[in-house]
């Protein structure tokens, strides 16, 4: 039952071309966008993808979790879809109306000055986020992994090509990388929808019963996603409010950085709430789901000691106005980690349907959020912030662990536990005092705990490369 690890590793693989791809195109962007841009102008562009966001935890009700719950039970998937889609959409339109009506106060707020055209831009682009949105999760439910990469690749390339020329020859400032991404987004639908139309071009209905099960798992999801977001967004919020935008620019500058692991937390999510499921239906033991998490970890602490180990190296292809952020990026690292780590451990919550403890973790991480933000931002500024976000998010990664298992399985805690100690600590020390013998010493204590998942990595690697039948060992 489930999948034997050469067809997980070659679907995980299908899932990141995309990102990695969209990544690199990334690293030739981000330099030219930032010599360009001056960190209170990328602090504004912060600002604008900070609002699309926003309005992506209302519109959707919840019931893009709800589709991706729900597909591998419903015969009817166009049926599906549109009961999933279509109060989404609607909702959306609401949104753009109001950012249209009341621009200028939100505007004024975001950018520190008046912009009713970006303003338009933001209303236009909160439905077509919808469209894209459940096309994707379409494509990912029917684990298309090289056409997910391929749709990637496309909005990315879009990005790059409108981006480039408006900064050299129309306008260096943030509404260059809006205008970017916003024409990216357009064509990124049009592309989706060549892939996905027969979801669009038929025939539904409204059914009842059906709705009735999308909002019980989704709703609850509402709350969960508005403080979540609070979760993601106090830190800039706080900066705003407390600091610069100067530091929100050298802050967004360091979470470019960090979403180098990002890369690994976006093609693992997209092609792990299918699998999951799936695995789920055919009744794939639970040990399963735990070496995979085991493995997660370790790949992720590894990435962790890599970067933390070369930031200072990896920041200077900003230029040397955001030399400043190298000292942001160690406790950054852990919203990728720690939120990526968690979608293997949080699975109880999914299965049972008991969303609503979701409402409870983001509380309990978003209040400890506005602590640290409050506290440490007024003297630390980016520092204190990125301090905050990491402390955050691992009060989130063990908050959905705990509730998880208790409504799943007693799965084993010492190997999350000594992992998430050491990185705090080495992260605590190469912020505070950077010496490398320290470095060195953290770095070989992560690997030692990590030992027997690298092993077991390396065998599974091994196994690929000489086209050998391998498995999971439980």
């Amino acid at each position: 039952m489930g999948d034997s690890p050469k067809q997980f590793i070659k679907r995980f693989f299908g899932f990141s071309i995309g990102p990695v791809i969209s990544a690199f195109l990334s690293l030739f962007t981000v330099p030219l966008t930032t010599h360009f841009i001056a960190p209170d102008e990328f602090g504004r562009a912060a600002m604008y993808t900070m609002a699309l966001s926003i309005s992506s935890l209302f519109i959707y009700l919840g019931m893009d979790q709800s589709f991706v719950r729900e597909y591998n039970l419903e015969k009817d998937k166009k049926n599906l879809f549109w009961n999933s889609l279509i109060v989404p959409l609607l909702f959306s339109f609401i949104v753009g109306i109001i950012y249209l009506l009341f621009y200028k106060g939100i505007s004024i707020w975001m950018f520190d000055r008046e912009e009713k055209y970006i303003m338009q831009v933001l209303a236009i682009s909160v439905p077509f986020t919808v469209i894209d949105r459940f096309n994707m999760l379409v494509i990912r439910m029917e684990e298309k992994a090289k056409l997910y990469s391929i749709l990637n690749i496309i909005s990315k390339l879009a990005n790059v090509v409108i981006l480039v020329p408006y900064l050299l020859y129309i306008d260096k400032s943030f509404r260059g990388v809006v205008n970017a991404g916003f024409i990216s987004l357009v064509v990124l639908c049009i592309a989706e929808f060549c892939f996905t139309k027969k979801y669009w071009i038929t025939k539904f209905k409204i059914d009842n019963i059906l709705l009735e099960k999308l909002f019980k798992f989704g709703l609850p999801l509402v709350p969960a996603s508005v403080i979540s977001w609070i979760l993601n967004s106090m830190d800039r919020i706080a900066m705003k409010q407390w600091s610069t935008l100067t530091e929100i620019g050298l802050y967004s500058s360091a979470l470019k950085i960090v979403m180098i692991i990002g890369i690994v937390r976006d093609a693992f999510c997209t092609f792990w709430a299918p699998t999951a499921f799936r695995w789920h239906e055919e009744g794939v033991s639970n040990e399963r789901y735990i070496k995979v998490s085991e493995m997660l970890m370790c790949f992720m602490a590894i990435l962790f000691v890599g970067i933390v180990l070369f930031k200072d190296l990896v920041i200077k292809i900003f230029g040397t106005k955001y030399v400043g952020a190298s000292v942001i990026v160690p406790f950054l690292l852990f919203l990728p980690i720690m939120y990526t780590v968690s979608e293997t451990t949080t699975l109880g919550i999914s299965f049972s349907r008991k969303t609503s403890y979701n409402i409870l973790v983001s509380i309990v991480a978003a209040v400890t959020n506005y602590i640290g933000n409050y506290l440490l931002v007024p003297t630390l500024g980016g520092l204190g912030a990125s301090i905050s976000t990491g402390i955050s998010y691992t009060v989130f990664f063990w908050m959905r662990t705990f509730i998880s298992r208790k409504l799943w399985f007693k799965f084993p805690l010492k190997f999350y536990f000594l992992n998430t100690v050491f990185m705090l600590l080495f992260a605590t020390f190469n912020v505070f005092y950077n010496k490398i013998y320290l470095n060195i010493i953290f770095s070989a204590i992560i690997l030692f705990i990590n030992r027997r998942q690298i092993n077991e990595i390396l065998q599974i690697a091994k196994g690929l490369l000489c086209k050998k039948e391998i498995k999971f060992n439980n």
